[in-house]
């Protein structure tokens, strides 16, 4: 929907957008339906509370950069899945029937923002729905627990973006609740229209949902991945250049990002983000110091996405601790690579001045050993990487005796 991430101005005008066209709407939608004025007054202050709470919760996950993917730098995307999701719940509350696909509304909500500003902005369109459609609490329940379920099975997309898996999962639990409402509702004599319902509700809650999750592989995943596609391409002008300029500066990068890139792979941290900062951890301080911008405007310029980033800034601002595991996986490897080729090229200095051969230097327990003092150096406390994670990194590095012997030769 919008590409150009949204300035601050935009952001309001939408929130104020949400709030504008929402609540009247709900409480017109409530007159219609025949509610007292009574009834209506305290529909509309609760609704206007729920609103805010929400509006709340997505600056706040903004603020402290727990929105899904770019979601901080796209509003839109939410504010007008939440504007549909509630004039249609205004305008067909089939709650206690059928739901008509309620379930996909949780979906879209927590996939353009996050999994707690997505129940929150759901359970307001499920209440806006049950209340006119006067539905009772079990049929809110039901609905209720079922887009849970929903935001919850799709909270984390791994980085190749199978939905096969929790889709499946959501469609069978999707249809044995509807199987035991029916029953239930029927009390075992089941009619040809009610079951006719029921299969056609699933069917149009699956097709909404390929189409929620479509719409957000092409705008959101594609989008960031063929971001890193070009940056992280060799051939990239930013890293290319450095291949003739600073010979040593490159081959730190290349060396860097071969084993962030690995660590991430195997360690399941986010490949492309660790591969990014392998490259760039160092050259990014070169091209704020040649063109004298910050490091925020560099990125921006080359298109960087906000999580490569935030590991530019943990791992080159002091005053910044790092806390991505991606961070840590560069931090790690870039001492080691940094260790292993000042030895190499120091053990070659002396063999040419002895002529001698080189020495016989183990390079697997050098790296092991840069990578117990840095765990011991207490710098990375404060990461969200894990004791398990940090056990791996060794093994990770023992095992490279043939890179390190590529280095030597290089």
């Amino acid at each position: 929907m919008k590409k150009k991430k949204e300035a601050r101005w935009q952001k309001v005008i939408l929130i104020m957008l949400m709030l504008i066209l929402s609540v009247p709407s709900a409480g017109a939608a409530a007159y219609l339906y025949g509610r007292s004025f009574r009834d209506i007054f305290i529909f509309v202050l609760t609704i206007t509370a729920c609103v805010g709470i929400i509006v709340f919760s997505l600056v706040q996950s903004e603020v402290f950069s727990t929105l899904h993917y770019d979601n901080g730098s796209h509003y839109f995307r939410f504010v007008m899945t939440f504007l549909i999701c509630a004039a249609s719940a205004c305008i067909l509350p089939k709650l206690p029937d059928d739901g008509w696909a309620l379930p996909a509304a949780a979906l879209a909500l927590t996939l353009f923002s996050n999994t707690v500003t997505g129940i929150l902005a759901y359970s307001v369109i499920l209440s806006i729905c049950a209340y006119l459609a006067a539905a009772d609490i079990l049929i809110f329940m039901h609905y209720f627990v079922t887009g849970v379920i929903f935001a919850a099975l799709f909270e984390k997309l791994d980085e190749d973006y199978k939905t096969g898996a929790p889709m499946f999962a959501a469609m069978i639990l999707y249809a044995a609740q509807m199987a035991v409402k029916l029953v239930f509702e029927s009390r075992g004599a089941i009619s040809g229209d009610t079951l006719a319902i029921a299969v056609i509700n699933i069917f149009v809650t699956f097709i909404i949902m390929l189409a929620v999750l479509k719409y957000y592989g092409s705008a959101v995943i594609d989008k960031e991945k063929g971001k890193y596609l070009t940056i992280n391409d060799q051939e990239y002008k930013m890293l290319a250049k450095y291949k003739e300029q600073d010979r040593e500066l490159y081959y730190n990068a290349i060396h860097t990002a071969y084993f962030a890139e690995k660590t991430a792979r195997i360690l399941g941290m986010d490949v492309d983000v660790a591969k990014n900062g392998g490259y760039y951890h160092r050259i990014i301080v070169n091209e704020c110091n040649a063109d004298d911008k910050p490091l925020e405007e560099i990125c921006r310029e080359n298109k960087f996405p906000p999580k490569a980033v935030q590991l530019l800034q943990e791992y080159n601002y002091k005053s910044k601790p790092m806390k991505m595991k991606e961070t840590v996986a560069v931090y790690i490897a870039d001492s080691v690579v940094s260790s292993i080729m000042y030895l190499i090229k120091k053990n070659k200095a002396d063999s040419g001045a002895s002529g001698g051969e080189k020495e016989d230097t183990d390079y697997g327990k050098v790296a092991v050993a840069v990578v117990r003092r840095k765990i011991n150096s207490g710098i990375l406390n404060d990461s969200d990487i894990s004791l398990s994670d940090l056990g791996g990194l060794e093994k990770i590095y023992t095992g490279e005796k043939l890179y390190y012997d590529f280095l030597y030769r290089e």
